[in-house]
Parts: C-alpha cells; sequence; structure tokens
C-alpha cells in the first residue's frame, strides 16, 4: 500500500514543479457545504453536514493532480476533520474526440458513526469519455481492508437543458476481488445517484438522490437512500 502521506507530498510536488513553468496551466479551487458526504452510494457522516475544500491543477501536456480535505461535526464527537484525497494522473483527447485518462488516488477518512471506523485505501483507476459521458473503471488492492480488494465500475451522463442548468446521472457497481467480503454480503453491490444543478460564474447549487442495493448489513440509517443538498463556491 502507498504510504498514508506519500501520495499526497507527490502531488504537491508535481503541482510545485508544474507551476514554475509559464505553459498554458491551469489551477482551480473550490469549497462545498452539503448535508452528507457519500462514498460509494454510503453515507460516511450519517446525514450530517460535511465542508469540503479542494484544488485542482491541469497541465497542457495532459498532466494533472488534486487534493481535499472534509471537515464534519459528528452527532457523538466534536467538530474535526473527516479525511482527505489526493489523486494524479494523465489524461489524453484523441482527434476523434475520445479522451482517455488513467491516475491512482489515496482516500483517508475516519468515520464517527456508532463506531469509528477508519478507512484508508489507494485505487488505480482508468477511464473514457466522449461529449458528456465517461465511463471508468478503479481497482484498489486495500478496500475495504488492507490485503483485501475490490473492482469498482461507473458510468456517468450530463444533459444541459437549458443555460445553468445541469442534469446528472450515475451509476456504479462495486465488486469484491478474490473472496472479499462486502458488509456481511458477497454479492455485487450497486449505486445510483440522479441530480439536478444550477450554475453560475463562480458558484452553483446542486440536489441529488443516491441509493445502494442491496443494502449492506446491518441496515443502519447511513446505508438507507437519501438526498444531499450542496452549494459550492469556485475559486
Amino acid at each position: 500500500m502507498i504510504g498514508r502521506h506519500a501520495l499526497g507530498l507527490l502531488a504537491s510536488a508535481l503541482i510545485a514543479l508544474c507551476l514554475a513553468s509559464p505553459a498554458r496551466a491551469q489551477l482551480s479551487g473550490g469549497a462545498t457545504l452539503a448535508t452528507d458526504e457519500r462514498l460509494f452510494g454510503l453515507s460516511l457522516t450519517d446525514g450530517r453536514p460535511v465542508l469540503r475544500v479542494s484544488a485542482a491543477y491541469d497541465h497542457p501536456s495532459g498532466f494533472y493532480a488534486g487534493a481535499s480535505v472534509a471537515a464534519h461535526d459528528p452527532a457523538r464527537e466534536s467538530a474535526r476533520i473527516l479525511g482527505h484525497t489526493e489523486y494524479v494522473g494523465f489524461a489524453r483527447r484523441t482527434p476523434g474526440g475520445l479522451s482517455w485518462d488513467a491516475g491512482v488516488n489515496n482516500v483517508d477518512l475516519t468515520l464517527y458513526l456508532d463506531r469509528r471506523y477508519r478507512i484508508e485505501y489507494n485505487q488505480f483507476y482508468v477511464g473514457v469519455s466522449k461529449g458528456a459521458v465517461d465511463a471508468h473503471l478503479y481497482v484498489s488492492p486495500n478496500y475495504p481492508d488492507r490485503g483485501a480488494g475490490t473492482a469498482y465500475l461507473d458510468l456517468n451522463g450530463v444533459v444541459r437543458p437549458t443555460e445553468g442548468w445541469r442534469l446528472s446521472g450515475h451509476a456504479g457497481a462495486l465488486i469484491g476481488l478474490g473472496g472479499t467480503e462486502l458488509q456481511d454480503d458477497r454479492r455485487t453491490r450497486y449505486d445510483l445517484r440522479l441530480g439536478v444543478a444550477r450554475e453560475w460564474a463562480s458558484h452553483e447549487i446542486s440536489l441529488g438522490w443516491t441509493a445502494v442495493f442491496p443494502r449492506p448489513k446491518p441496515k443502519t440509517s447511513w446505508t438507507r437512500p437519501g438526498l444531499v443538498l450542496s452549494a459550492t463556491y469556485f475559486f
């Protein structure tokens, strides 16, 4: 497994290196306040608000990197950091308009639900996109536990019915590898998300519905379907 902070340090170093170049690079970021945080369709905060701050870097060569950190206020704990995510990758566009990308990300989370949970894993991914549709395959050698792997397939689509509005859909499948047990259920787990967003130049408001099936056992409040309302400011 990649070290806990190694990927974050790598992303920071690469971003710093590319920022030294006068090329047509792009640095962006944002802050999002949401009513919930979801991973593979499951709530990480049991329906409690979360604040996430993120930054991303895109280089004309195709290299990109980014990182985010999230904080929330658990029901039985004081406000604290939920966790952080870092990623690095490379993307290319073909003359026909098809794009592909590949990379690795690192996720480090500490959840405070019915008890304290630690989630720390890496994912290696490859994907293709064209227009408003993209598909990716993520493979992790250490999710949900070290030494137990999973593959995650996802498909995303976006429709813009009119200026300033965005409709989105997502379908994902989490598959255990090598006999990995997924929350007492060895079957493939699926998640769906439907969303609508109103966009402005520097911010957006979105509302999404997410569900996972079959629901993992035990069927607690953080495994049930839910609506997530979020507001993002871009800088």
